[in-house]
């Protein structure tokens, strides 16, 4: 619905002014209304009118204010939708990634003025720098493919960029990011000469059950059947910026799975159950509902759960470098590329040790065994000659 008025301007001359009604406008929620004035006939207004109507019917609706014209705007657009769908962990690190590296550099710019040649310099930048640029790129890029379906800008120039290759810098070697079968039992006995009992079992659950950090400690004493040694991974324990810990999903839906514990293992977690059951015992702490609780908790004293803190392994391989300073420490992670390499190495298969650690594809699983296998390829080209014999 629209009107045409005429009016006198203060020089006293005619002036013809219309007011439109647009429609409402899909990012504010609000009913977009527009008056234009200083026409000097009906006839031009009329045609102003026209005009204004067909382009926002070929190029739609929005706002354009400053709510929208920056890369800021649109980054506080899409992720206020974007967060809905995600789990707290992941927007917490999506805010790292844009509040630390991305809105520095492009916050403040016009979107029209953020160009593919720019994009691709900051991608350059950033692989220079960051191990984490593919993924800043990802969400660069859907930030203007939300800015296109909302109709506030029609291209992504973040898409017309070449992904750099990242020289790798480190000299590490790879030998030195997992144990070996005889590493790894030096690594246990210094734990058994600590006596720390909640370190030996935690450590032996992610080396030879191949968990998490995440998965181990939010892991309870539910999900281990000790009838059939089974062990139930479902789950997995992070934590927020503020420090607050949460129990979320499992990192992939291939994460989500149960596993095949060996004997020993099985049989050194009820040792450590009953261990916490005779604490609580001496204590005088009554648990009724004990098998709810976490298998590793900061304390026996309290009912509920006490997660361990985030850095809890961390502090263990410390101490044990303290203790033992020729013994060689590998990361927390790397126990679990401990485990798939013994796997290996045991005779298993790589369809058999990506379902075991909830790979998300098998060729997360092949990227390990084709670094970390050197020895079994090596013994398994001998036994090839041996048998050829000629």
């Amino acid at each position: 619905m629209a009107t045409i008025n005429s009016y006198i301007k203060k020089d006293g001359t005619k002036a013809y002014l219309f007011q439109a009604y647009l429609g409402v406008d899909p990012i504010t929620g609000k009913e977009k209304r527009t008056t234009r004035r200083n026409f000097t006939t009906r006839k031009e207004a009329q045609l102003a009118l026209a005009k204004l109507v067909v382009e926002t019917e070929k190029n739609g609706l929005y706002e354009k204010s400053t709510k929208v014209e920056t890369f800021k705007a649109l980054y506080d657009l899409w992720f206020e939708q974007h967060k809905k769908d995600i789990k707290p962990t992941t927007e917490q690190r999506i805010k790292i990634y844009f509040d630390n590296h991305i809105l520095k550099k492009l916050g403040r710019m016009k979107l029209l003025k953020i160009t593919p040649l720019y994009c691709q310099k900051l991608l350059n930048d950033w692989a220079d720098s960051l191990a984490t640029y593919k993924q800043m790129r990802i969400y660069v890029s859907m930030v203007f493919k939300y800015g296109i379906l909302i109709g506030a800008i029609h291209d992504n120039p973040m898409e017309r960029t070449i992904v750099p290759k990242r020289k790798n810098t480190t000299n590490k070697e790879e030998s030195d990011s997992y144990y070996t079968k005889e590493e790894l039992q030096e690594f246990f006995s210094c734990l058994e000469q600590l006596r720390d009992t909640r370190a030996y079992t935690f450590f032996r659950v992610l080396a030879f059950v191949g968990l998490r950090k995440g998965e181990a400690m939010a892991l309870t004493w539910n999900d281990i059947d000790f009838d059939n040694n089974l062990m139930a991974i479902n789950k997995t324990l992070a934590e927020l910026k503020s420090g607050k810990p949460i129990i979320q999903d499992t990192k992939t839906e291939s994460s989500n799975r149960v596993v095949q514990m060996d004997s020993k293992t099985c049989s050194i977690l009820k040792e450590y159950k009953n261990h916490i059951i005779k604490e609580k015992f001496a204590l005088g702490i009554r648990d009724e509902n004990f098998n709810n609780n976490v298998v590793f908790s900061n304390s026996v004293f309290y009912r509920e759960n006490q997660y361990l803190y985030k850095a809890y392994p961390n502090n263990v391989l410390e101490r044990v470098k303290r203790h033992f300073p020729n013994m060689k420490i590998i990361k927390v992670h790397d126990f679990r590329k401990t485990n798939a390499s013994l796997l290996f190495e045991s005779g298993a298969s790589i369809k058999d040790v990506s379902q075991r650690l909830g790979h998300k594809s098998t060729k997360i699983t092949t990227d390990i065994y084709i670094k970390v296998t050197k020895a079994k390829q090596n013994e398994t080209a001998e036994k090839f000659s041996e048998y050829m014999a000629f």
